[in-house]
């Protein structure tokens, strides 16, 4: 018996291995990435001893650029750092879904969502505050899972430190969280009448707010109410609108799921659907394939139940619901599918053209990227003499256009790196106070693909 267990510990040790192996080798390349890079300049800001909000704008919460920024400090200013931080914490994310998995099921297709998981994650971006909120945010579930099957308050604690961390790495998705799971708990008291409910939803919304007082220690509650609600409130939406096809796609697939197990009882499964809907509605800011792959987990984690009510049907439903099944997944996996076949193991953007140019001719500490490349700055170790890390017209307001201008003109970078057709999609309009000041005061030197350098005339 001992040595049965010890040869199924060692095949447990080799799957979750062979796991982390996969997921760091599709990653090891270095590429240039506009997400990545609004993380990366922001940490890059903070080694540069400039001061988050005050110096430099950002509309997210502070969590990712202190992390990242942490690391160097402790190992070194890399980009590999970053990066393999990224992993670890999808890697921890996949182990946190398994042990949600089977905390409603001992189906041994456990095992298959964290994989599911892992290949989701291949074509994203993964040095990025969606990442590491996601981390805090699936263990946050797992313990609250668990307080819900034993009314443990050190559960309930734990879910909401957890919580409140994954705030401070993406405000929104937080706080969605905490509302959905708060409101479960009122739901399950009024329907329960078990008084116990309501002190563990008070031990967990107390958690989870009081670790955000440093927030307001270290930056004036006005300015954090500027940046991370009024500014996404009324500029994120209108950038990042697109069709609502495959929020509707995926919404229709959960409604399936909710219909194979509406005869389930346990308060876990249900737990996980009434998530599962927030996390859907949180995507609608834009909700595009990565940012719905990112939080499709819930489904991951009943989809082991799901086979088991699947496979007692009728053989006609039964190849019906497979069918769906393998369609959804075939759109999950898609992008990553084409990701791997364009792979390029071992990838360094520091032998790229436009690094290596940038690196010879354009001397002096700052350089100019937009309207949306703040990934240069980190890789050239230059500083933005702008304090955002974007401008684009249907994104930033005319008032912040006119300081980055003055901001140009008092810096003066050698070199302004322009790329508009990645902002085509966001509809950027070139004529504004800083693409018309760069074409007055600077000259076209060299052009890689869409990157177009110019230098100080």
């Amino acid at each position: 018996m001992a040595l049965l267990k010890s040869k199924i510990l060692n095949a447990k040790n080799f799957w979750w291995l062979g796991l982390f192996s996969l997921l760091s080798f599709v990653h090891c390349k270095h590429d240039l990435n506009s997400d990545e890079g609004v993380i990366l300049e922001g940490a890059w800001n903070l080694i540069n001893n400039k001061e988050l909000y005050i110096n430099f704008f950002e509309f997210v919460t502070p969590g990712s650029f202190y992390l990242i920024f942490l690391a160097w400090k402790i190992l070194g200013v890399h980009y590999f750092i970053a990066k393999l931080l990224a992993i670890l914490f999808i890697f921890l994310s996949s182990v946190g879904l398994y042990k949600i998995s089977g905390l409603i099921t001992k189906n041994k297709l456990s095992y298959l969502v964290p994989v599911i998981f892992i290949v989701s994650s291949f074509h994203w971006p993964i040095i990025n505050h969606n990442i590491f909120s996601l981390f805090f945010i699936i263990w946050t579930i797992y313990f609250f899972t668990k307080g819900l099957m034993d009314y443990s308050a050190k559960n309930f604690i734990a879910s909401g430190l957890l919580t409140s961390i994954s705030i401070l790495f993406l405000q929104h998705k937080g706080i969605i969280i905490l509302f959905a799971l708060s409101l479960f708990l009122i739901i399950l008291c009024l329907k329960e009448k078990k008084q116990i409910l309501l002190k563990l939803n008070i031990c967990y919304v107390f958690f989870s707010l009081l670790p955000l007082i440093p927030l307001f220690i270290k930056w004036p509650a006005q300015t954090l109410y500027e940046n991370l609600i009024i500014f996404p409130l009324s500029n994120y939406l209108e950038v990042n609108k697109i069709p609502l096809y495959l929020f509707f796609f995926f919404c229709a697939f959960l409604s399936m799921v909710i219909w194979r197990l509406r005869k389930e009882k346990y308060r876990a499964i249900w737990l996980l659907i009434f998530i599962q809907c927030f996390l859907l509605l949180s995507a609608l800011q834009r909700p595009d394939l990565q940012h719905i792959t990112l939080i499709l987990f819930p489904i991951y984690c009943l989809l082991p139940l799901v086979y088991e009510r699947i496979k007692i049907l009728n053989k006609k439903l039964r190849h019906l619901n497979y069918l769906i099944i393998c369609i959804v997944f075939s759109l999950i996996i898609y992008t990553s599918l084409i990701h791997i076949i364009c792979f390029t193991p071992m990838y360094s953007v520091k032998n790229s053209e436009i690094i290596l140019f940038i690196n010879k001719n354009c001397p002096g500490p700052y350089i100019y990227a937009g309207p949306y490349q703040p990934e240069l700055y980190f890789e050239t170790r230059k500083l933005n003499p702008t304090p955002y890390f974007a401008l684009i017209t249907s994104h930033q307001t005319q008032e912040q256009f006119i300081e980055a201008k003055n901001c140009l003109e008092k810096h003066q970078p050698e070199c302004a790196v322009l790329n508009y057709k990645m902002v085509a999609k966001f509809n950027h309009n070139n004529n504004n106070p800083v693409d018309n000041y760069i074409k007055n005061n600077y000259q076209l030197v060299f052009q890689a693909k869409n990157k177009l350098v110019y230098k100080r005339k």
